[in-house]
This record gives C-alpha cells, structure tokens and sequence, in this order.
C-alpha cells in the first residue's frame, strides 16, 4: 500500500513538474524567435541561395561585393536609428546623401582637396541637421512634414549646383581610393560601416546620451518632467544623423567616380526598411544598432540572391517594400503586446 502511494505521488509529482516546465520552455522558445527571427531568415536566405546558386553565391568575390554595397545603405540606415529612437522620422535622410554627393563632387571638380571637401559637407550636414531641429524642435512643424519639405528643397539644391548635368570629369581618384581602396580584401567602405556601427552601439548603449534619447523616444512628455531636455536630445539626433548621411553622400561619390541630380530618394527605402528590420531582432520592440545591420545584410543578401537567380529588375524594390511592411507589422504587435502585458 505505501509503495503504491509512493508511486501514485512519484507519478503526481512528474507531472506537476512537466506541467511547470512545459511554459518555460515554451517562454524560452518564444522569445528565442521574437529576438533572433530575423536571424534565421537571414540564414535561411543564404543557405537558399547557396542551394540554388552552388559554387557561385556564396564564394569570397561575392560576398566582398556584397557587404560592399550594403555599406553606404547600410550606415545610412545607421543614421536613421538616431531619429527613430527619439521617436520621429527623418525623410531628409537620403536628400543629404544625393546633396553631399553633388556637393563634394562639384568641389572637388573645381579644385578643392579631399580634406576640405570632407569637412565641407560634413558641416552642410550638420547645418541641414540642425534646420530640421529648429523647425520640428523650435517651431513646432510636424517632423514628417518638415523634413519631406527639406528632401524637396534639397532636391532642388542637387539640380542648382549640378545644373542638371551628370558630375565626373575632373573628380581626382583620391576620392575613389577613400572609399573603395581595398584592405585585406574588402574596400574602405567596409570598415566605415562596421566602425560606425561599432560607435552608435557604444555611444547608444554604453551612455547616458542613449538612455536620454531612448527615454526622449519612448514618453517625450514624461522624460520632460523628470528634467531630461528632450528637445536638446532630439535636435542632437536630427544632427548627428543627417553628418552621418553627408559623409555617405562623399563615399557614394567616391564609390561611383560621378554624381547626379537623382542621387538619394533610392536610398531612402532600405534605409528605413533595415531600421525597422532591426527593431523586430536582437532587441525586439528598439532600434538598435546590430539588428540594423541584421536588417542590412537581409536587404543585400535578398536583392542580390535574386538577381543571381534571374529575378526583374524590378523585384529589388517589391522585396524591399514587403521587407519594409513586414518589418513595421511585426515590431508594431512586439510594442502592443509588450504594452498588454505592462
């Protein structure tokens, strides 16, 4: 009698702990793919193109070529972040891009040395930066509004300076070797894009100026009134991201040898498409730096397996749209559910 209700217990006691355990397990396994989803898919997608393509996807040429040309899109989106996680858009974004690369182009062409262009657009960066801060910060103007309106005026500003002509005669190769001289393999533009990443992680994750901005993001109203500037802290992030787009602006001059007039808006899609990417993966619910590299290695590694596989010149731009729209749908039900459960 007593072994049999020792058993019986035993038993009672196996199953309790299943029954405890089997949530857990199920939690972990939750979280494991809201965090690391985008991951996945981004080893599904190079296991897929390396099946379909043998012997020509996944060989050192190709994957130089393409961490090369994710690099410029990739810092772009980078920029992007900065805005974003004080809870407002940027879509002047890629306008300074295609403005610093007119400008550097034309500077360069008449005579300027690479320094001084450098620092020349880095500070037209900084100038268009902190328009945008005035306009949203000090007047009031929505940010959607304001900075589309700066995207058109500095549209306008590409056509001035340019004259509506494509730049190239007479941009000196020093630009070209800023960007595209290869070390180890892989051109500059790499390691800027890397090196940034490295820099807004610290800056963002390591220092009170991020958790200011976070905090900025995530309840303006009541970050204010518990003494954090955010007005200060999203003027900061308009500038600081809009230098970062005019420096991609040199380098895509430096990466293709000319400029044009319509340089930028392509840019602008990916860019916001590998943010909101990012914010789905490592740090579900935030942007964050390294899920936007995530995001970026997606974006390239996609377009580019479908090229290779034979794909419409116009299936880049549907796989960035669906990325895009999957990417806000997906981190919108992370932000409701999280709040459900707040």
């Amino acid at each position: 009698m007593t072994l049999t209700h020792s058993t019986s217990a035993a038993k009672a006691n196996e199953r309790r702990v299943v029954v405890t355990n089997s949530p857990k397990r199920q939690s972990r396994a939750t979280h494991f793919v809201s965090a690391y989803g985008v991951v996945l898919f981004l080893i599904i997608l190079v296991i897929g193109f390396s099946l379909a393509k043998p012997g020509q996807f996944l060989t050192s040429v190709n994957i130089a070529n393409m961490i090369s040309d994710l690099s410029i899109p990739g810092m772009l989106a980078l920029a992007v972040v900065l805005p974003l996680g004080a809870g407002e858009f940027d879509l002047s974004i890629a306008a300074t891009l295609g403005f610093s690369s007119i400008l550097s182009a034309q500077l360069l062409i008449l005579g300027l040395n690479l320094p001084a262009v450098i620092i020349a657009c880095l500070i037209t960066g900084a100038v268009i930066g902190a328009i945008n801060a005035w306009l949203i910060v000090g007047v009031g103007i929505n940010a959607f509004i304001a900075t589309l309106g700066m995207a058109t005026l500095l549209a306008g500003g590409n056509l001035f300076v340019s004259e509506g002509a494509t730049l190239f005669s007479g941009i000196p190769e020093s630009v070209r070797h800023l960007a595209m001289t290869r070390v180890v393999g892989l051109p500059l533009i790499v390691y800027y894009f890397f090196a940034l990443a490295i820099l807004l992680w610290y800056l963002l994750e390591l220092t009170p100026y991020g958790r200011l901005l976070r905090a900025t993001g995530l309840g303006r109203d009541a970050a204010r009134l518990t003494g954090v500037p955010t007005g200060r802290y999203l003027a900061s992030a308009f500038i600081l991201g809009a230098v970062i787009a005019a420096f991609c602006g040199v380098l895509n001059t430096g990466k293709i040898g000319s400029a044009t007039a319509a340089v930028g808006p392509e840019f602008l899609l990916p860019a916001y498409a590998a943010a909101f990417l990012g914010s789905t993966t490592i740090k579900p619910g935030r942007f964050n730096v390294w899920g936007t590299v995530v995001g970026a290695l997606v974006l390239s590694i996609g377009t580019t397996g479908l090229a290779m596989l034979g794909a419409p010149f116009w299936m880049p731009n549907i796989f960035n749209g669906a990325a895009l729209i999957a990417a806000v749908g997906i981190a919108t039900t992370v932000a409701r559910r999280a709040k459900e459960k707040a």
